[in-house]
């Protein structure tokens, strides 16, 4: 991971999951009053890349567009008010999810390693250095599948804003430089086929094209 032509030590991948209603209701899922934390492995996130391979193990590979932050300090049981001062900058990002592999993990009770985590999960976009949260609070994320527009949000309609969910993560991990924050997607995600195009973007981002194979 690079920024401003640096490179980034890539370290834990932590995702908000159930951040936006519509995408709540869209799933059919509940709004449990708290935020539903998974984790990705370095080895997910994917930057510069042009293609990517869809998993053989699934039939239902969906797409996730997210804003991402990447933390810039050490921290642990950080306070909300001083969250703001751990963010070194803000990409956009994809959180691809074998939803068939979740579906049966959720019947089952366990957990979503395999289906949120797999190689290749998280595209990012490069990194910027923006670090206001009255800016990241107002993002607007979009994602086109093969030229249409399919998902489209803004950030303002988080359940949980970017300072509570970094403050919270930091009761339980200790935060580290290169740790990302995948904050939750926007309603209209779906499924992705060998073949398609996404094409990723944010109101401060430019746009990111990667084809499936």
């Amino acid at each position: 991971m690079s920024a401003a032509g640096q490179p980034i030590p890539v370290g834990t991948i932590f995702c908000g999951g159930r951040n936006y209603r519509k995408h709540i209701q869209e799933l059919k899922s509940k709004d449990l009053g708290e935020p539903i934390i998974f984790t990705k492995p370095a080895t997910a996130l994917c930057q510069n890349r042009e293609s990517i391979p869809l998993p053989g193990q699934s039939h239902d590979v969906h797409h996730e567009v997210e804003l991402a932050i990447i933390i810039g300090k050490t921290g642990k049981q950080i306070p909300q008010n001083d969250s703001h001062t751990y963010i070194a900058g803000a990409a956009a990002a994809l959180d691809l999810t074998m939803r068939d592999i979740q579906s049966q993990a959720k019947k089952n009770g366990t957990p979503w390693a395999i289906a949120k985590g797999f190689d290749f999960s998280c595209p990012i976009s490069k990194v910027y250095p923006i670090t206001d949260l009255n800016t990241l609070a107002a993002v607007d994320l979009f994602l086109e599948k093969n030229g249409t527009l399919v998902q489209q949000g803004n950030t303002a309609n988080m359940i949980f804003p970017i300072d509570y969910l970094i403050s919270y993560l930091s009761g339980f991990f200790t935060l580290h430089p290169g740790d990302i924050v995948l904050t939750g997607t926007p309603e209209g995600v779906g499924p992705i086929q060998r073949g398609d195009v996404l094409t990723f973007w944010s109101s401060f981002s430019e746009k990111v094209d990667i084809v499936f194979t």
